[in-house]
């Protein structure tokens, strides 16, 4: 017997909203500068220019040019106008501007986490692949940490996010950024989710590592995810010769 309509309903409503729960963990204030690094297609930055009330500004970048087409009709469809598209690598953002009260880097990842949607996964990635993201992934947290303020009145915060279920691309990219940047993991504010292993293995993860959250397809009825909000607390890049504080633009 075929699922109903209404079961098929349900299930897309809560497969969609897995994809707002880095947005949730964000928690977007009114009037802040919000820095969306990996947005297209642009589901989650309409979803923080909501949640901005159209106040503030929010820059929504993307590597892909043609992505960004997406995110221009979804940001239009709705009426949002304190946004600006941007088409840079992310890992130069810094470079370009930065000062922001938050960022969410939802970073491109191997996608195994949504092998329910696209079944190809389980056979076109190989370790190669998984270590191509991993690079990638550690240079866009670190370049999303650059961009933050510390010395924001409202935020200073990062979410990082993937649809992966690997710990290469979650947990040890997370605990690769606490040695890296002055960071620290704060609860997500996520109300339901396993917590991320602090251990895998023959490996172990700074014990903060239990802040962020995990969901699988099996337990929590959504596609694989994973969800960490991180707090920046010094401008400060450590080992980089007593670089000075930066000031907030």
């Amino acid at each position: 017997m075929g699922a109903t309509p209404e079961y098929l309903a349900g299930h897309y409503i809560i497969q969609g909203a897995a994809s707002f729960l880095p947005v949730m963990a964000l928690d977007p204030k009114e009037n802040e500068r919000i820095l969306d690094m990996c947005a297209a297609p642009g589901g989650k930055a309409s979803h923080i220019a909501a949640l901005m009330k159209n106040t503030g500004m929010l820059f929504a970048n993307d590597i892909n040019k043609d992505r960004l087409k997406a995110v221009v009709g979804n940001l239009h469809r709705i009426g949002i106008t304190n946004s600006i598209i941007c088409n840079y690598d992310g890992r130069q953002f810094p470079t370009i501007i930065k000062g922001f009260d938050r960022v969410l880097l939802d970073a491109p990842c191997t996608g195994i986490g949504v092998i329910a949607k696209d079944l190809s996964v389980k056979t076109n990635k190989e370790e190669v692949d998984i270590q191509r993201c991993c690079t990638l992934q550690r240079e866009l947290l670190l370049a999303a940490i650059d961009c933050v303020n510390a010395r924001s009145e409202t935020g200073g915060i990062v979410v990082y996010s993937t649809c992966s279920i690997l710990p290469e691309e979650n947990e040890w990219i997370i605990d690769y950024a606490l040695k890296k940047r002055n960071v620290k993991l704060l609860p997500t504010g996520l109300e339901f989710g396993t917590d991320g292993f602090t251990s895998y293995r023959q490996h172990r993860f700074h014990p903060s590592l239990k802040l962020t959250k995990r969901y699988y397809p099996h337990v929590h009825n959504m596609y694989g995810f994973f969800v960490a909000k991180l707090k920046k607390f010094s401008n400060i890049i450590p080992n980089q010769n007593n670089v000075n504080e930066e000031t907030s633009n």
